[in-house]
């Protein structure tokens, strides 16, 4: 069944990367759209997320907003990766900016390690594929499926920038040797994980898990933790933002160092977050950990 649903998955890529753009575009959308109607268990995730980061403030309408543009979002990057492995350099650079390369390169120049933390936010398709091109190769984390042929498409069509995907599961040991070869890794942060697998920190004004992976290499290589997020603007275009670098901490109390590094790390992935709070993808039950009542106030959430 599995082979069949591939083979169907295959000629639809086919298809859609034959269509005019304009089609194509057209097409997510109204995929979009249609997640957004019925989709309800993800609408009132999202509900109770920014209701409860913003203390009930928003209305009605900037909620209902902001859920439609998550489909949109989430489909964006399912587009980028189909248009990605058309798109030549040159409509690439015409169509994503970057502010702050140059802290990147500066510290590429140097032959520091380092470690990318972003979140689900914007288009990040375009943000890995603009990053890999044309500023530093880097080893990315993905999370593994259930669908093999699923996972190796979207590995090719990542690889083709340039990017080196790992899984989740035995990930670290590669990591560590990017470390040692003074590379480049990416790792996005923003999932909600159990206490047994990272920090308690405070992301949003809220007390969340985060991944302590990233604070763990940067102590102990030294890697400097640079956040970075891309911003969808309009007609399709993007800007990326290179934000001012977490430097290591070491000292004697390494319990300590991780921590601190962690809450730094949660710092920066909220003020992206407070930029344009659109653009993050707040499905997630990033809160389950500590406020798992939140979700369990309506019995669609179970």
């Amino acid at each position: 069944m599995k082979k069949i649903v591939y083979k169907l998955f295959l000629v639809v890529v086919f298809i859609l990367r034959k269509l005019p753009r304009s089609m194509e575009r057209a097409f997510f959308r109204f995929v979009a759209y249609l997640g957004y109607l019925f989709a309800r268990k993800t609408n009132k995730i999202i509900e109770t997320n920014l209701n409860f980061v913003f203390n009930n403030s928003l209305s009605k309408s900037e909620i209902k907003n902001i859920q439609k543009y998550s489909y949109f979002n989430l489909v964006l990057w399912a587009q980028s990766m189909i248009e990605n492995l058309d798109l030549t350099d040159e409509e690439l650079k015409n169509t994503v900016s970057i502010e702050n390369v140059h802290i990147i390169e500066n510290l590429k120049k140097q032959g520091i390690p380092l470690i990318f933390i972003s979140a689900h936010y914007g288009n990040i398709e375009m943000l890995s594929s603009y990053i890999n091109r044309f500023v530093i190769p880097v080893y990315q984390v993905a999370r593994e499926s259930n669908f093999q042929e699923i996972d190796e498409f979207i590995i090719k069509a990542r690889e083709a920038s340039g990017s080196k995907i790992i899984f989740r599961s035995g990930a670290i040991k590669t990591l560590v040797k990017a470390m040692i070869k003074k590379e480049a890794v990416s790792l996005i942060i923003d999932q909600n994980i159990n206490s047994r697998e990272g920090e308690e920190v405070e992301f949003l004004g809220k007390m969340a898990y985060q991944s302590s992976s990233s604070a763990n290499l940067s102590r102990k290589f030294g890697a400097y933790i640079i956040p970075i997020a891309i911003f969808n603007q309009n007609n399709y275009k993007y800007k990326i933002k290179v934000y001012e670098p977490i430097i290591p901490i070491k000292t004697e109390d390494e319990k300590e160092d991780i921590k601190r590094i962690a809450q730094l790390e949660a710092n920066a992935i909220s003020a992206i977050i407070y930029e344009d709070k659109k653009q993050w993808f707040w499905a997630h039950k990033r809160f389950k950990s500590h406020y798992k009542e939140i979700y369990e106030k309506n019995s669609n959430n179970k």
